[in-house]
C-alpha cells in the first residue's frame, strides 16, 4: 500500500516547509501531498489552514511578508521535486476566494521542466475548483476530497481516487470504488494498527506524517503513535 508524506515528512519538521519536503525525499517516500493558496500579490504558496497562526488571512499578505514564515512556494517545491516523483496538490479554495487560482496551477505545472504532468495529482474539497480543473486539462489527475462520500461526483469528474477521512472510510466505501475504477487513499494515518487495517481492506494509499510509517524500525525512527 502506498504511503504519501502528508504536508512533506510532518512528524519530523515543520509541515509544509521545503525542510519537510526534502526529508520526505530522502527517507524514500515516492508521493508527497500539499496544500495551494494564493498571496495577495499572486503567488502560489504551500500553506494548510487559511489563517496563519496570528490570525492573518493568507489571502491578504503578500510573499514577502508570508516567507517569514517559512512558507515555501509551488515553484520552490516544483524545483526541487525528484523525477518520477508523484505531487498530489490540494487546491484550498472554499467560496472562490481565489479567483483563477486553478487556470494558474494548470499554468505552472506546464512550465516546469522537473517533472511531467502525469506526475502531478490535484485535489480539492471544491467540486467547483475540480470542475474547472477538468475544464481546462481533460487528461490530468483528478482526485475528489470528500467529508460525505457518493459515487457520482467522482465519476463525472472521471477523477482517478478518492481521498477521504480515515474516520469516514469503510470497507463498503473501499469496494464501491474500486468496483467503479476509483482509487482510495485516505488521511491522516500515523499508527501501524490503523494502517494495517486499510491494508487488509485493500486501501490503495494512506497520507501519513512519517513516511516510513511501515518499516520495522518505525517506532524507534521516532514515529507519531
Amino acid at each position: 500500500m502506498l504511503i504519501i508524506a502528508h504536508r512533506g515528512a510532518s512528524a519530523y519538521a515543520q509541515e509544509n516547509t521545503l525542510q519537510a519536503f526534502d526529508l520526505a525525499f530522502k527517507f524514500g517516500a515516492s508521493w508527497l501531498e500539499t496544500d495551494i493558496q494564493r498571496s495577495t500579490d499572486g503567488v502560489l504558496v504551500l500553506y494548510h489552514d487559511y489563517n496563519l497562526k496570528n490570525g492573518k488571512r493568507i489571502k491578504d499578505c503578500n510573499y514577502n511578508y508570508l516567507k517569514k514564515f517559512n512558507i515555501p512556494t509551488l515553484t520552490d517545491l516544483l524545483k526541487i521535486t525528484p523525477q518520477n516523483f508523484t505531487l498530489n496538490l490540494e487546491i484550498k479554495n472554499d467560496d472562490d476566494i481565489y479567483p483563477g487560482i486553478e487556470k494558474q496551477i494548470l499554468a505552472e505545472i506546464k512550465e516546469t521542466k522537473n517533472i511531467k504532468k502525469e506526475q502531478i495529482l490535484i485535489s480539492s474539497f471544491s467540486v467547483e475548483a475540480l470542475q474547472k480543473i477538468r475544464a481546462l486539462d481533460k487528461q490530468i489527475n483528478i482526485a475528489i476530497l470528500t467529508r460525505n462520500f457518493e459515487i457520482k461526483t467522482p465519476l463525472s469528474l472521471k477523477a482517478r481516487s478518492v481521498n477521504i477521512s480515515v474516520k469516514r472510510v469503510n470497507k463498503n466505501i473501499v469496494d464501491t470504488c474500486h468496483k467503479n475504477g476509483l482509487k482510495v487513499l485516505v488521511y491522516t494515518v500515523n499508527d501501524l494498527q490503523t494502517y494495517h487495517k486499510l491494508k487488509r481492506w485493500g486501501v490503495d494509499g494512506v497520507f501519513s506524517d512519517n513516511p516510513m510509517l511501515d518499516l520495522p524500525l518505525f517506532f524507534a525512527l521516532g514515529g507519531t503513535k
